[in-house]
């Protein structure tokens, strides 16, 4: 079994933000079990905790016991470990050590002594059962996050862990490929008897292989277990936070937009290539003062590509404008209070040692009414009460919602927002989607985002392009 017996367990010794307070649960071995809840509650710190990798590398136990088939997972060598336990993290660029998908996977059978004569045909059978063959040779760095996500599952898959814990597995994967996945781990699970427990938002592509889902309280209580996926209580689902399958976010109501079309951000004929395959090829697009845009695709299809061009990370052939202005660097350094990004990994544009002091960062020098705004604003997306700690120490949902809340602190006009509502719950959704809707409708901010979740582009976006075969196409105006 997986056995939390009443944790306490805290970033710090001293404080009152402990991320679990006196949790306990059981999980039985052979099933897929998923862990869901409101964002921050602490599902990902008990996966840490039950892979090993907390308390040794940050916090503190402060009470209580994990145990992974009656072991302590901290006491386990990191050799044996591999095969009792292993885990996928939200943000799979913490957990690469090489440079290729190729030598991604051989570095990690050499730390478990795997025959040389038997990697050849185990890497193979990994990359194949998460769909990724073709990227064998690829760079680390030149992956989309869907294609990142897919590699470290097929990195712990070659292991084989009579364990697997997966935290947001399926976050940047678009819901063909996590469909395929989760129909493997199925079979994993009935072939080898592999125990699979999953941290997600979203149950949508659960309900047909999981055994159990278990929603998670304040502090890593267990507010429901025993769920049936193939029968869920909507209702009293939905009243804690879990986001339920085909229900929208919102009742999608006509907006009063801007009268015309004024283009402010526009793509032209761009290409981009990566180890010698085009990306995009030829894609156009046009984004307007005052509107929501979403951008769809498929795991790998260009979405991040995209938006790496447009903040100058990729390089391009073709034309991109901002305000009528060809975009290069000298132009990017004049508009660079107009234009804000959030990538889909948070932690690396943070700039400040605390949540109060990224947001007060975004903030004009010498605004009088600085510190009552922070407040306001951290109270507005839930985390005025982690105002004191650091970025690092909050849950990937929680970053994200940091992130774009400090450079709307800013004032920017455009903003280009990557994957910006993965890993969260969804009344944060909600509330982040919400807060972003006011200031385009009122505000004239033009919004750009990348999503896989079709219901949120549709109950959200004024304009949705899909990228596909390296071009963009608008594919509709939802409601407009």
């Amino acid at each position: 079994m997986l056995k939390w017996e009443n944790v306490t367990f805290a970033y710090e010794q001293s404080g009152k933000n402990d991320i679990l307070n006196h949790a306990s649960l059981a999980i039985e071995p052979g099933r897929v079990t998923v862990l869901t809840g409101a964002s921050g509650c602490g599902k990902s710190t008990m996966l840490y905790l039950a892979a090993g990798l907390y308390p040794k590398n940050t916090g503190i136990l402060k009470h209580g016991a994990v145990t992974v088939d009656g072991r302590d997972p901290d006491g386990i060598p990191p050799e044996e470990r591999a095969g009792v336990v292993g885990m996928v993290f939200q943000n799979p660029d913490l957990q690469f050590c090489m440079d290729t998908v190729e030598n991604e996977l051989v570095f990690c059978l050499e730390n478990v002594l795997c025959d040389p004569r038997e990697m050849d045909g185990k890497i193979a059978r990994a990359l194949d059962f998460c769909g990724i063959g073709h990227l064998r040779g690829r760079k680390l760095v030149t992956l989309s996050g869907g294609e990142k996500q897919k590699t470290m599952l097929a990195c712990v898959a070659a292991l084989g862990p009579r364990w697997l814990v997966l935290d947001e597995p399926f976050a940047n994967i678009d819901p063909d490929s996590a469909r395929d996945i989760a129909l493997r781990l199925h079979e994993l699970k009935e072939r080898d008897g592999t125990g699979i427990v999953a941290v997600d938002h979203h149950l949508d592509v659960w309900t047909e292989i999981a055994d159990e889902i278990i929603v998670m309280g304040k502090g890593g209580e267990t507010a429901m277990r025993g769920v049936d996926p193939k029968s869920l209580p909507e209702d009293a689902l939905a009243a804690l936070g879990v986001a339920i399958p085909a229900r929208h976010y919102q009742e999608r109501k006509p907006a009063k937009l801007p009268e015309g079309r004024q283009v402010v951000l526009d793509v032209q004929d761009l290409a981009v290539e990566f180890d010698g395959g085009r990306v995009l090829d030829g894609a156009t697009a046009q984004f307007y003062r005052g509107r929501i845009h979403a951008v769809t695709g498929g795991s790998g299809s260009g979405k991040s590509t995209l938006f790496g061009v447009l903040c100058g990370l990729n390089k391009y052939t073709g034309a991109v404008s901002a305000f009528g202005e060809k975009l290069n660097r000298k132009t990017r350094k004049k508009l660079h209070d107009k234009m804000g990004f959030v990538f889909q990994s948070p932690q690396d544009q943070f700039v400040s040692n605390s949540v109060a002091g990224e947001i007060r960062a975004g903030l004009a020098k010498g605004d009088a009414g600085a510190e009552e705004k922070v407040k306001e604003i951290l109270k507005s997306i839930g985390l005025w009460r982690y105002r004191y700690i650091s970025p690092y120490m909050l849950s990937q949902g929680q970053q994200r919602r940091l992130a774009v809340a400090a450079l709307l602190a800013g004032g920017c006009e455009i903003l280009v927002c990557d994957e910006p509502t993965y890993a969260q719950d969804r009344e944060s959704i909600i509330a982040l989607m919400s807060s972003l809707q006011d200031m385009v409708v009122q505000g004239g901010l033009t919004l750009v985002f990348s999503t896989h979740d079709h219901k949120l582009a549709q109950d959200y976006a004024d304009v949705i392009y899909h990228i596909e075969g390296g071009r963009i196409y608008e594919v509709g105006q939802p409601g407009v």
